[in-house]
């Protein structure tokens, strides 16, 4: 098991707390580092976590949205 640590807790879809135990849906960007019978990577950049019940499959680019209203 690998374990993460995030910095913000609320969900990025509903901006409800995450909690313990809730399922979630995390999406990170890394580099493959090795590559073996399974692959290496270092700490992936979060991107985006928002819980399961919330996916809806997009990923919402705050900065973009952002950008286009100013």
């Amino acid at each position: 098991m690998t374990e993460m640590i995030l910095g913000v807790t609320t969900c990025d879809k509903c901006d409800t707390p995450m909690k313990a135990g809730q399922s979630i849906v995390i999406i990170g960007l890394s580099t493959v580092a090795k590559e073996t019978d399974v692959l290496e990577m270092p700490e992936p950049e979060i991107r985006y976590a928002c819980h399961l019940d919330c996916w809806d499959g997009v990923e919402v680019d705050y900065q973009e949205v952002e950008a286009r209203l100013n």
